[in-house]
């Protein structure tokens, strides 16, 4: 019975077995992962763009093909401009102000032809008119500082060697102001640039070729808020007796140790001649030479500027008291000279009365 049981077993199992090898399936490794049950209908469809930030970290980023640039109040801007405009920047607003059509930048040329353009500067600030790719040329009393906005380089090139500026506009722009701080005496002198292009500008070029700029003194400058009833001699009169000795002492200061272009003339005050002959004993106690090398008048007032020079082989502390004459007041440019032969064995005395040298003495 057990042996019938068994056969019956081995038989049931040997027919079953086809259908077994029916079901089973060859391992594909190289193929694709199935999907599990369920899932497939929850994956994004093929076609749909996915976000992975590019959008946002490209917004600001042209196209590609795109030109460069910007368009703001239906105007086109050169590309320089474009961004400048959306940060707020000084130099590169007011281009983007005075651009009413895309401007690209123009071709730099050399310095404008034309005659030379002169100007004094009595606080008004001084005005540079600029045409769009031409240099121009700016010149100053003395060596200066530029203080300007820190995005000028995009709308102009802007230059400082030896008291002279070398201005050229990339772009056009509306007045942008600088200022130029003279490096001996740290006067500080306004510029509001100005630039057209050439089209615009037309037969009458906006730059009319070097600017020259010089400076009037502050105490010579008038008071606006004074005012005269006419202007006869007796303003003139009037002037002239303004001026003092300090004045008087500056201004032949100025002519001895300033630069030419920097020793201007000052209202109310002119050159005396003098005879330029050694005076000895000027300095009682002292072994030194005074020549006189300059004489001026202004009102009711004489100067005379008098060369000092050590004759002795020790420095010297120069004494004004005891100077022979009669004189209002006396300044010496250097209160020690050195020894004789020496860099600084010189210096200038300036020497202040009411009337000529000769008659002070």
């Amino acid at each position: 019975m057990q042996l019938r049981t068994t056969l019956a077993s081995s038989l049931a199992l040997l027919i079953a077995l086809p259908a077994l090898g029916q079901q089973v399936e060859p391992l594909n490794i190289a193929g694709a992962r199935p999907e599990p049950a369920g899932q497939a209908e929850a994956a994004a469809p093929a076609n749909e763009s996915i976000d992975l930030g590019q959008a946002s970290a490209s917004a600001g980023a042209p196209a590609a093909g795109a030109r460069a640039g910007g368009t703001i109040a239906g105007m086109s801007l050169p590309a320089p401009l474009a961004a400048a405009v959306a940060r707020g920047s000084i130099a590169r607003t007011a281009a983007a102000q005075a651009t009413l059509r895309r401007v690209g930048p123009a071709p730099l040329a050399g310095p404008s032809a034309g005659p030379a353009e002169r100007t004094v500067f009595a606080r008004e600030p001084v005005r540079v008119n600029l045409t769009v790719g031409q240099e121009r040329l700016v010149t100053l009393p003395a060596d200066a500082l530029l203080h300007a906005p820190s995005d000028i380089a995009h709308v102009a090139r802007l230059e400082s060697i030896g008291g002279t500026l070398y201005v050229t506009a990339l772009v056009p722009f509306t007045p942008i102001r600088i200022i130029a701080e003279l490096v001996d005496s740290g006067q500080q002198i306004p510029l509001d640039l100005v630039a057209e292009s050439a089209e615009k500008a037309g037969k009458a070029p906006a730059a009319k070729g070097e600017l020259q700029v010089s400076v009037v003194e502050p105490s010579t400058v008038p008071n606006p808020s004074q005012r005269t009833g006419d202007a006869s001699a007796g303003g003139t009169a009037a002037e002239s007796a303004a001026v003092d000795m300090v004045q008087l002492t500056r201004h032949a200061a100025r002519q001895l140790y300033a630069p030419r272009r920097l020793a201007n003339a000052t209202p109310g005050v002119t050159h005396v001649a003098v005879p330029e002959q050694p005076v000895p004993a000027l300095l009682r106690g002292a072994h030194v030479e005074a020549v006189p090398v300059g004489q001026w008048k202004g009102g009711a007032l004489y100067v005379t500027a008098v060369r000092v020079t050590n004759k002795s082989r020790y420095a010297l502390e120069l004494p004004l008291e005891s100077l022979r004459g009669r004189w209002i007041s006396a300044t010496a440019q250097h209160g020690r000279i050195g020894p004789a032969g020496s860099d600084t064995d010189t210096t200038a005395v300036y020497l202040v009365c009411e009337r000529s040298f000769e008659s002070c003495l």
